[in-house]
């Protein structure tokens, strides 16, 4: 893949439909600690050991443990790699919005970096939605450190090329990861992304696992824009079959760029999207699976699906 060139010209991601999902009803809660013995659950057996009314993964001691999902939590994974190309191009010409009713049929979403970036920009996006059905009716967001995380397995050969949010079923945002502008960050890779593809022609490389979690200690790249934020600083990778070497972010827990009380008072049943838009040309790459947790106090049972 060409090294980019600092000109005045965007581009934006092709909208792509997800590959068909496996589903993470998240039954189970806690840690189940000590299950087995004397007041707690076995989660294995069939029998109410704790005399809850709740029996194996159906009991919330049982979250992870013995094969139950964890409560709270709903993984997307994608059947196969979902490709992330620069197959359309934005030459600046787009509208600066505020609200995606602004932007048109071919460009719907209005992507509103940090101030840096000048503005909201009309652009094309990968979205995936995931509808919630297991919190009570009317029920909202009220304390947002009860969103544990979400978490993305992705790969990409230029991280300021992108903005990654989750968006809540009342359409209130969060940046998980905040377009800065087009001349605000070096090369950063997400993963062991394949540097000598082309977007007509990417090749998925190997995938990283990120979370966002407001119990990181630091974000993806430190303050002053001109390393990574992990204890550590940057991988350095040497592709030998292509090119380098390359910086890249560690796997591992970050802070969003937008703090999750951007999310106060967000609806909790209804559809959640993760949507990524890649907001300048040439570099590609692919998303993997992604995941969110919550914490399962908010649900109304652990017992059932929590999604549709």
């Amino acid at each position: 893949m060409q090294l980019k060139s600092y000109a005045c010209c965007l581009a934006f991601l092709v909208a792509c439909g997800p590959a068909p999902r496996g589903d993470d009803f998240g039954n189970g809660g806690g840690d189940g600690g000590n299950h087995g013995s004397s007041g707690a659950e076995n989660c294995t057996d069939g029998v109410d050991n704790d005399g809850d009314g709740l029996v194996d993964c159906a009991d919330p001691d049982c979250s992870g443990i013995d094969g139950c999902p964890v409560c709270g939590m709903v993984d997307n994974p994608q059947s196969t790699p979902l490709a992330l190309p620069d197959t359309n191009q934005q030459d600046g010409s787009e509208p600066i919005c505020t609200l995606s009713s602004q932007c048109s049929t071919a460009n719907p979403n209005c992507v509103i970096g940090a101030p840096s970036a000048g503005g909201g920009e009309c652009a094309t996006s990968y979205v995936d939605t995931l509808n919630f059905i297991g919190f009570a009716q009317g029920q909202t967001l009220t304390d947002t450190s009860k969103l544990i995380s979400v978490c993305a397995t992705i790969e990409h050969s230029w991280l300021g090329d992108l903005q990654i949010e989750l968006i809540s079923p009342d359409g209130k945002n969060v940046a998980l990861r905040q377009f800065l502008g087009r001349d605000e960050l070096s090369e950063f890779f997400l993963g062991h992304a394949n540097d000598c593809d082309s977007d007509s022609s990417p090749v998925p490389g190997t995938g990283y696992k990120y979370c966002w979690t407001a119990a990181a200690p630091t974000k993806m790249i430190d303050a002053s824009h001109t390393t990574c934020g992990a204890a550590g600083g940057c991988e350095n990778w040497d592709d030998a079959s292509c090119d380098g070497p390359h910086d890249v972010i560690p796997a591992g827990n970050y802070q969003p760029d937008v703090a999750f009380d951007a999310l106060q008072g967000a609806q909790l049943d209804g559809a959640w999207t993760f949507r990524v838009t890649d907001l300048w040309e040439e570099d590609n790459g692919y998303l993997f699976d992604w995941s969110i947790q919550f914490d399962p106090s908010l649900l109304t049972s652990c017992s059932g699906p929590i999604i549709e």
